[in-house]
């Protein structure tokens, strides 16, 4: 359970939007709620593989390093 509190102006303009859409002012903020949550948590996520991939590359090239010397030092 949420409360969340409105300035006047802004809880006319909801309740005139929820009377126009025949809609609870408690749809209307939690449809607002669930999309601001679902934009920012898909922003989250692909920052998170974002860096996972960099980080995935930048291993694999100190691996590519680490072998290539090995490589060298067996003389093969």
């Amino acid at each position: 359970m949420l409360g969340v509190r409105l300035d006047s102006d802004l809880e006319a303009r909801l309740a005139a939007v929820a009377r126009t859409q025949g809609r609870s002012k408690s749809d209307i903020a939690r449809e607002a709620v669930r999309r601001y949550v679902d934009l920012h948590d898909e922003a989250y996520r692909r920052e998170a593989r974002r860096q996972s991939l960099r980080a995935s590359k930048r291993d694999k090239a100190e691996d590519d390093g680490f072998w290539t010397v090995l490589a060298e030092a067996s003389g093969a």
